[in-house]
């Protein structure tokens, strides 16, 4: 045999020798690759696209996803309650135990039919529970819709930071990144080993996101209202505020009388005013707040204002420390929202999108 034809033997069968390497290396990489929590995000992602519940369903456990998201809102109504204090006719325990008691199975139910409504038809759609006022604003649309945002050339989610292996639970932090606030933050998914493949459990830390997010919005509209905020109080000028009681002759029925008192210190006419008053006791409770509006016309340098009156709710703790305590043992704060001009112009305070809701 010619020493060429053994040369061309020897490099055929080196190249099928790094070929099949190479394939055996390629086939175990994508083999691992389609057992990662990366892939299966991915699936779960192609899944949401292609509008597949069925399979959507296999990456993600939608019932729990839902009973997470109603345990994690709750506590966000809560700690929220708190730290407003006691405003209502029940304190914030019975609160708790009445909205996880009464809701939670409601709202589970509702929050698994609009995430199943989201992957079927890529949208979310008002039920009639929602559409009643007092229904709870829970579900975050901005969360809910995170599995339409990933991929989307607009969307925040920039991708994946960390995945933390457990046992058989990993934790994968996703990267959003919001141009309005100029910060990047981390949501984290818990997710659990299946087998061959891992599904999304919850959003582990999704309280302390949100309430990071709300952070931010509250520091961003406080900024933009900042020189309005000046603007207001050079124009209106609060002189005086007044608390005052009223019982009828059964001593049933009370009444906190509140006189405010303003000046008009601009150069044109007003036509309308809201002042938002904030009743605090002096170790710094908040008993109530209550928003007043004035539609009587105030000319550039004339006085006006007026007398409104606030019914007591004998269940309320702090409609009942406001009516017994003395105006010289409270705070009382006086914050301008609005005011209206007569030519149509208009001072107004920016609004803060609501992130934490409320019950």
């Amino acid at each position: 045999m010619a020493k060429g034809d053994i040369k061309m033997k020897k490099l055929i069968v080196g190249f099928i020798i790094a070929f099949f390497i190479i394939f055996i290396t390629g086939s175990v990489y994508y083999w691992q690759y389609t057992k990662s929590p990366k892939y299966s995000l991915l699936q779960a992602k192609n899944a949401f696209e292609q509008h597949d519940l069925d399979n959507f369903k296999r990456y993600v456990d939608v019932e729990g996803i839902a009973n997470s998201l109603i345990d994690q809102l709750i506590e966000l109504v809560t700690d929220k309650g708190q730290s407003t204090k006691d405003q209502g006719v029940q304190s914030i325990e019975s609160l708790y135990s009445g909205v996880v008691t009464l809701l939670k199975p409601q709202l589970s139910k509702l929050a698994t039919q609009q995430i199943v409504k989201l992957v079927e038809t890529g949208r979310l759609e008002k039920s009639q529970q929602e559409t009643k006022p007092k229904e709870p604003n829970f579900l975050l649309l901005n969360i809910l819709n995170i599995w339409n945002k990933i991929g989307d050339k607009n969307s925040p989610f920039q991708g994946i930071k960390y995945i933390k292996k457990e046992g058989k639970i990993v934790y994968v932090g996703l990267i959003f990144y919001y141009k309005q606030y100029n910060t990047e933050l981390i949501l984290e998914l818990k997710m659990r080993d299946k087998g061959d493949y891992w599904q999304v459990a919850e959003f582990s830390n999704l309280t302390n996101y949100i309430k990071k997010l709300d952070e931010l919005e509250t520091k961003r509209i406080n900024k933009l209202n900042a020189p309005i905020i000046d603007e207001m109080k050079k124009t209106l000028i609060i002189e005086k505020i007044e608390k005052r009681t009223k019982i009828d002759e059964f001593d049933i029925n009370k009444k906190v009388l509140i006189k405010v008192k303003v000046r008009n210190n601009g150069e044109k006419e007003i036509d309308q005013y809201k002042i938002l008053l904030i009743f605090n006791s002096l170790n710094g409770k908040e008993l109530k707040r209550i928003n007043i509006i004035d539609n009587d016309n105030i000319g550039p340098k004339d006085v006006g204002g007026g007398f409104w009156g606030i019914d007591v709710n004998p269940f309320a703790s702090g409609d009942n420390v406001l009516f017994n305590t003395p105006q010289s043992k409270l705070d009382i704060k006086a914050e301008i929202q609005y005011i209206k001009f007569t030519d149509g112009s208009v001072l107004e305070l920016h609004k803060k999108w609501r992130i934490i809701p409320e019950l």
